[in-house]
C-alpha cells in the first residue's frame, strides 16, 4: 500500500496492486444498505464503465477484485472509486475528491479532522512521520531481495504479476490435493 486516504476517520484499504476497498468507502459513505457496493457494481452504467476500463487498461490489471475473509472486501481502481462516490451524493463525491487531491498535490492525505492538530502540535506529526519512515526503510531492506528474485524469476519465464498471482491460487489448490491424499 503505497497511498494512504482517509475519509472521516476510516482510513481507506488498498490492495497490493493499489485498487482501494469499496467496502471501506461505503462506510465512510454512512453504509446504508442502499449504497453497498454489490448494488453499484450491478447497475448498467457501472457495467458499462467496467467494460470500457478493461478494453483501455493495459498490464492486465482487473479493475474489480472481491476477495473473501478477514481482510477482503471489494477492491476497485480510482476511476471506479469516483463512480461510487458519485453515485452515493454530490457531498460524498467532493470529500472523495478531496481527498484523492490531497494525496496527489501534497503527497499526504491528512484527514480533515486531524488538520488543526497538525497546526497545534506538528512535532508530534513529524515524529511519526519519521517513525513510519523509519518502518518502511526496515520492510523495504527485507523486501527488496525478494523482489529482486521474483523480478528475475517474471523476467526468466516472461510472466507478468497478474498472471503470477493467479497461478498462486492453483498452487496451493495442488499442495492440498496432495496432503490431503
Amino acid at each position: 500500500m503505497s497511498n494512504v486516504i482517509q475519509i472521516e476517520r476510516i482510513e481507506i484499504k488498498q490492495d497490493a496492486e493499489g485498487r482501494y476497498c469499496l467496502n471501506d468507502l461505503h462506510k465512510v459513505a454512512g453504509g446504508e444498505e442502499r449504497h453497498a457496493p454489490w448494488r453499484f457494481l450491478r447497475l448498467d452504467t457501472t457495467v458499462e464503465l467496467l467494460t470500457e476500463l478493461q478494453s483501455t487498461t493495459s498490464g492486465g490489471l482487473e479493475p474489480v477484485v472481491t476477495r473473501a475473509g478477514r481482510y477482503g472486501g471489494t477492491f476497485v481502481c480510482k476511476e471506479l472509486v469516483y463512480a461510487y462516490a458519485m453515485w452515493i451524493s454530490p457531498a460524498f463525491h467532493l470529500k472523495v475528491i478531496r481527498a484523492f487531491d490531497r494525496l496527489n498535490t501534497k503527497g499526504v492525505a491528512v484527514a480533515e479532522h486531524a488538520a488543526a492538530d497538525l497546526r497545534q502540535n506538528p512535532l508530534k506529526y513529524m515524529r511519526e512521520l519519521l517513525e513510519q519512515a523509519e518502518a518502511l526503510e526496515r520492510e523495504l531492506a527485507v523486501a527488496k531481495p525478494k523482489a529482486d528474485v521474483f523480478d528475475a524469476h517474471c523476467a526468466d519465464k516472461g510472466e507478468t504479476l497478474a498472471r503470477f498471482v493467479r497461478s498462486l491460487g492453483e498452487v496451493r489448490k495442488r499442495k492440498i490435493d496432495r496432503q490431503r491424499s
